[in-house]
């Protein structure tokens, strides 16, 4: 078994994703996953992978992507591609704050605090808002 790491950025906002919009695909995840299965096949071709047998993915708690409905939309789409059958993994990573009183980074608190010192955080830019394919496995 090989293990790959990847950062392949998924993008929300993906031009994909805009044109399944307009066809009336409701599901943000559709076009995304479409992405997924297209990056496993090329992939996989060059590093001469028979086939993908696990992705994991990193998956922003801001990004709007629900995990069962990417889990639901792979499973109907890799039919017939290299990643048909693979364990997909999601790892979720949480939004983070810089304090504009001391410089701290830290995640989300219940009330968007510093827990060190009380101060007003601010949205680390990006923060929680990724997705993207952070690794994956395959058989020769």
């Amino acid at each position: 078994m090989c293990q790959w790491h990847i950062l392949h950025r998924l993008d929300a906002l993906c031009a994909s994703e805009a044109a399944a919009f307009d066809k009336g695909h409701g599901m943000h995840e559709l076009p995304i996953v479409e992405d997924i299965i297209r990056c496993m096949d090329r992939e996989s071709g060059q590093r001469g992978f028979s086939r993908i047998s696990e992705i994991k993915l990193s998956i922003g708690e801001l990004s709007g992507m629900v995990g069962e409905c990417v889990q639901m939309y792979f499973d109907i789409l890799s039919e017939g591609h290299s990643c048909e059958g693979a364990k997909l993994v999601f790892e979720y990573s949480p939004v983070k704050f810089i304090c504009s009183s001391c410089g701290r980074e830290y995640e989300r608190s219940p009330d968007f605090r510093c827990p060190a010192c009380g101060g007003e955080g601010i949205r680390k830019r990006g923060s929680g808002s990724e997705f993207s394919i952070k690794s994956f496995e395959g058989e020769p």
